[in-house]
């Protein structure tokens, strides 16, 4: 069975490496696609401690994944430019390190990839799984999935809004996740709704070159 450490760890990781490419931008393509080597290992070699991540979710459930993934990432590219952020971001486009054209499309393979699988599953881990539940009882696995409590789903929603410096449309995001989760008790819903988003936002990146959004 799964404990803290096993879901805290490979979002502390990613946080910490995440740091540090702020810190040494040169190196922030290298740093990426090994935070997403080393994060997405970790999860791959614990898959069998995370049980919920494998219940499977309904059609009429994963249809509404779908359509408020969507409803997130249009929400997230509206809101630019009209709503306040938290600080400034530059972003990330993987032809900024000098790379040759096919080394750079394989990075941004890898950050499309990164964002749409790791990152997805790595935070709903964390945030709705883990400390949701951590906020209502320490002895989480205790704790039905999806319970709601005022304290614990708010708290989570703010803090996932602050990790992000696009604040106001990662608030949204969290209450819809946090509200998928406690509404189908499956934590198979958010995680598809959230890599529907990242994986519409990719795609539009990529398409559009608006590397600040990623």
């Amino acid at each position: 069975m799964a404990s803290a450490k096993h879901y805290v760890l490979p979002f502390g990781l990613f946080i910490l490496l995440t740091e540090l490419a702020r810190h040494l931008p040169e190196n922030a393509h290298l740093i990426y696609a090994g935070k997403t080597i080393l994060v997405g290992g970790l999860l791959f070699f614990w898959r069998r401690l995370f049980p919920e991540i494998w219940t499977r979710a309904s059609l009429k459930h994963l249809l509404l994944a779908l359509g408020t993934g969507i409803f997130v990432f249009l929400c997230w590219i509206k809101a630019e430019g009209i709503l306040p952020t938290l600080g400034s971001g530059k972003g990330f486009s993987p032809f900024a390190f000098g790379l040759d054209e096919k080394t750079a499309q394989a990075l941004a393979g890898v950050r499309l990839l990164g964002a749409a699988l790791v990152v997805p599953i790595m935070e709903e881990l964390f945030w709705r799984s883990f400390l949701m539940r951590y906020l209502i009882r320490k002895d989480f696995q205790k704790v039905p999935l999806g319970t709601y409590q005022h304290f614990s789903f708010w708290a989570v929603v703010f803090l996932f809004a602050l990790e992000h410096y696009r604040i106001f449309p990662a608030f949204l995001a969290g209450v819809v996740y946090g509200g998928l989760l406690c509404y189908t008790k499956n934590l198979r819903v958010p995680i598809v709704s959230h890599a529907v988003t990242n994986l519409c936002l990719g795609i539009y990146v990529l398409f559009t070159r608006q590397w600040m959004f990623w």
